[in-house]
């Protein structure tokens, strides 16, 4: 029987699979700085954001009546609230017929994002238990 061109205990070089492996291990890094960018990112946009010490019903439905004639694509509008510590982050938005986010075509659709402290009672019991509010349409409930 032949004997092993290299000992068992040391693996056979390969250049290539060297290469490749490096090659992932610093791809796998830059996609976890992205994430990380991109979440500071979002923690700064959201500290600018205005603070409001109490958010009501009636804010967010005048910032919707207010805005529509300028989305004529909009077929809804909607509130989504996203919990940050000791405050919420509220974006209010339109929707298109597909319920997407509407971008705006020659400008940019309004969108209105702001934090608080508090949510008045109505606004409160309109989210219930959910994040989301979409008004003007029926949709399933997220």
């Amino acid at each position: 029987m032949a004997e092993p061109l290299v000992p068992d205990d040391k693996p056979v070089a390969n250049p290539l699979l060297d290469t490749v492996d490096l090659m992932l291990r610093q791809i796998d890094t830059l996609i976890d700085w992205g994430d990380q960018v991109g979440e500071a990112r979002d923690g700064l946009a959201a500290q600018r954001a205005p603070l409001r010490p109490v958010l009501g019903y009636a804010d967010v439905v005048a910032f919707l009546v207010r805005n529509r004639p300028r989305v004529p694509e909009a077929e809804a509008g909607a509130v989504l609230r996203r919990r940050r510590g000791r405050e919420y982050l509220v974006q209010t938005f339109f929707l298109d017929g597909d319920n997407a986010p509407v971008r705006g075509t020659d400008t940019p659709a309004p969108v209105w994002v702001c934090r608080t402290r508090q949510l008045d009672e109505e606004l409160a019991a309109a989210f219930g238990d959910k994040d989301l509010i979409v008004f003007g349409k029926a949709v399933p409930s997220c």
